[in-house]
């Protein structure tokens, strides 16, 4: 990708035209630009040193002084006097060229990783590692979708610290509206899971989309912590009996729950005569009211 699109994309997503890429892409970047100057700032001491042999033959001075007088010549300072000689004079004339636009492209370099914000980015994926490895007995949710989501409002509501593990760049944005810590990974990933603080967790929440995914993230949980309680999500029965061999301690299924949970209220109120009414509560579920009532 072109430098100047790459400056363009970054400078929308720090005013907010573009969808913030999270610090694992910060890390990326800052490792790119890292490489990217260190190659720039070898180009420039190269040319200098290459033309201080030049300068310290073709003007007979030793070479400390071709040293300098490159380097001179290289930031455009004009401090020591011009050459003397032909071949001295085509050196300036190269050391100018190559060496004005190394420097400048270093500029370039240095204006796009502060103006494009993956610094700021890089900062606070560390502002928020300080948070999560000063957190204990948290709980880890594996999986920020609907189920995580919910888990996580309850988590809260209780009191509870939590860390969610997602791979997802689209839920960052809902874990920033909801202010949590999150690390970017897959839950079945060992270092991602060490970075969520599993050696300090008090529970593991398997809520992935996937039961595959859940399978492997209880797999993992379990193999590096052989004591931590662990509760996944299963969407399929068949998947329920293989989280248990995969060392789950609790399986969920949300589809049979809520079905249960519909045919629990519908069988309560068709035997105490109850009826239903809409709810005006948007937080409410449903609204029983007693057929007396009125």
């Amino acid at each position: 990708m072109p430098s100047g699109t790459r400056i363009v994309e970054r400078f929308e997503q720090r005013v907010g035209l573009r969808s913030h890429r999270g610090p694992a892409v910060a890390r990326h970047e800052m490792a790119f630009f890292l490489r990217r100057i260190a190659l720039l700032v070898g180009s420039v001491a190269l040319l200098v040193l290459g033309g201080a042999i030049a300068l310290s033959a073709f003007e007979d001075v030793s070479y400390w002084r071709g040293v300098t007088w490159a380097l001179d010549t290289v930031a455009t300072i004009g401090s020591i006097p011009d050459t003397q000689t032909v071949g001295g004079d085509a050196t300036k004339v190269v050391l100018t060229i190559f060496g004005v636009g190394t420097m400048f492209f270093v500029l370039v370099t240095l204006t796009e990783l502060f103006v494009a914000g993956d610094l700021s980015g890089l900062l606070d994926e560390r502002r928020m590692q300080r948070k999560i490895s000063q957190l204990k007995d948290h709980y880890l949710i594996c999986g920020f979708g609907r189920v995580g989501r919910q888990v996580a409002q309850d988590l809260r509501l209780a009191g509870m610290p939590f860390v969610v593990v997602d791979d997802n760049p689209d839920v960052r944005e809902h874990a920033e509206e909801m202010e949590v810590l999150i690390v970017e990974g897959r839950g079945s990933d060992d270092e991602v899971m060490l970075e969520a603080g599993i050696d300090r967790a008090r529970a593991v929440l398997a809520c992935v989309d996937s039961d595959a995914e859940n399978i492997f993230v209880t797999l993992t949980a379990r193999e590096m912590r052989p004591d931590i309680p662990i509760v996944a999500r299963a969407a399929v029965e068949s998947s329920e009996r293989k989280l248990i061999r995969a060392g789950a301690n609790e399986v969920v299924s949300p589809y049979k729950a809520s079905g249960r949970t519909m045919a629990s209220l519908a069988l309560i109120d068709r035997a105490d005569g109850a009826d239903y009414r809409p709810a005006r509560d948007s937080g409410a579920a449903t609204s029983r009211t007693s057929a007396g009532a009125g």
